[in-house]
């Protein structure tokens, strides 16, 4: 399905939580404690990234502060982006989609729109989600500049999908079909002299699993 094909898409998120799709404890003990454990720390890691940029701002004082955690809106901003970018993008609406995806995403999504044959439309339909929404990473990293911060978060939509093609008035042959799609969509958003700009798709990633953590572990990345 091409829209869960988009591009760019990265490679395990070292901050995404691991606990989805764990070894067995009962199976594979070692391993299933082994992520669980770089799981907490990550989660732990992240937390600490998002209090520590909190209170380096200029304000003073415990809590008018004017960078906000908001943990809890991330889902719902996730599922309204993830939404709006698939129908910008099956209506080739460039102008939204600008508003909607950073800068790699919307150039890979302009030049997909762009080949498209002549005549060639494209309608997308989200038929139903299929769980909640979840929070799966939340992170913010500073830059060497006052001020200045770039927060990107992961969200897990699972859905039913439908993205149908037309020639003309014909129907593509096999497209239209409803397809289920297990997404793990990064968003993101700016931090610029303290003022926050607004959430923006930034594109795809992967769960973390155990090869992930050991090859992290042989890095000493975590």
């Amino acid at each position: 399905m091409e829209a869960q094909m988009l591009k760019p898409r990265q490679k395990a998120d070292r901050s995404m939580k691991v606990f989805s799709n764990r070894p067995s404890i009962f199976r594979e003990p070692r391993q299933h404690i082994k992520l669980r454990w770089r799981g907490f720390r990550l989660y732990f890691r992240d937390w600490f990234s998002l209090i520590v940029f909190k209170y380096a701002g200029p304000e003073s004082g415990w809590f008018n502060r004017s960078f906000k955690i908001k943990r809890s809106k991330l889902a719902p901003t996730a599922l309204a982006l993830h939404k709006q970018m698939y129908s910008s993008f099956a209506e080739g609406d460039l102008a939204t989609l600008r508003k909607t995806c950073t800068d790699g995403l919307y150039e890979t999504l302009r030049a997909r729109i762009a080949n498209r044959g002549r005549g060639e439309t494209v309608q997308w339909e989200l038929v139903r989600y299929n769980k909640t929404a979840k929070l799966m990473s939340d992170r913010v990293s500073r830059f060497p500049i006052e001020g200045a911060g770039a927060r990107q978060s992961v969200v897990r939509i699972r859905s039913d999908q439908r993205l149908t093609r037309w020639r003309g008035d014909k129907m593509v042959e096999g497209s239209g079909k409803v397809k289920s799609v297990d997404e793990y969509v990064v968003i993101q958003k700016r931090v610029v002299g303290w003022k926050e700009e607004e959430w923006m798709v930034w594109g795809t990633t992967q769960e973390t699993g155990i090869e992930d953590v050991e090859q992290w572990l042989k890095d000493k990345a975590i």
